[in-house]
């Protein structure tokens, strides 16, 4: 039996595996960020695919993701922006 916290992961990861890379808005500033900083380790994924509150948490646990792969956490402006385009168009 899986732990509540490895359920939600397994949960995400379903979820996720739907996404593709046909992004709404795609000339927007916040999809072109999300596509430019959230795709360089794995493909973009349809905002709609989660509800908002998960997509924070999930933008949230990627801060220290990216921070163990090398790569630079996204600046408090990067993630209002993301955030922002995320909420629009989240399930």
């Amino acid at each position: 039996m899986l732990r509540p916290g490895a359920r939600l992961a397994a949960a995400v990861l379903a979820v996720l595996a739907a996404g593709c890379t046909h992004l709404p808005e795609p000339e927007s500033a916040g999809a072109k960020l999300y596509a430019e900083r959230c795709a360089t380790c794995h493909r973009a994924y349809q905002p709609e695919v989660m509800k908002f509150e998960m997509w924070k948490m999930v933008v949230g646990r990627m801060q220290g993701v990216m921070s163990r792969a090398g790569l630079p956490p996204l600046t408090p402006e990067e993630s209002a922006v993301i955030l922002d385009y995320l909420k629009r168009n989240s399930g």
